[in-house]
């Protein structure tokens, strides 16, 4: 005859709830965290540093930092190259907006359109937030910090 006493039976059910619950974190925890912090770390970093450029009037410098955040991309597919399908399939259109937006800043350095630009920038910094969005808060990269002087 089982034993189906009331208390073990809602004690296993909470048990069962608990796994449920900590399911989807661990669906989110990253295979290579370092690797993914360290590429997310490139794309505020150049949001930063293309201000930085845009206000100095730096226009030569600019499309540099295109290649930049091609380096990022490139590093973040890698990094993330072992994630699950969804995730990468979730992952992809904000890079590839990341990488169009980065282009057009750079398109507009060429043209020097300060007003084109601030657009740009303005679309730049907007999709880099929602690819930072898309990943835990675990693999975050720190804010970048300004140069010094």
């Amino acid at each position: 005859m089982p034993n189906y006493n009331p208390v073990r039976m809602s004690l296993m059910a909470g048990a069962a709830l608990f796994a449920l619950a900590l399911a989807p974190a661990r669906a989110q925890e990253m295979k290579s965290p370092q690797d993914v912090t360290h590429a997310l770390a490139t794309f505020p970093r150049v949001v930063l540093h293309t201000q930085i450029l845009m206000n100095a009037k730096n226009y030569a410098r600019l499309p540099h930092e295109n290649g930049e955040i091609q380096e990022g991309s490139e590093a973040l597919e890698k990094s993330i190259a072992g994630e699950p399908a969804a995730f990468k399939a979730k992952v992809e259109p904000l890079l590839k907006k990341v990488d169009a937006d980065s282009q057009s800043v750079a398109d507009a350095a060429d043209a020097h359109d300060d007003a084109k630009l601030a657009r740009n920038h303005a679309a730049l910094d907007t999709s880099v937030k929602q690819l930072l969005a898309a990943f835990p808060a675990s693999v975050q990269p720190p804010p970048p910090k300004p140069p010094k002087g």
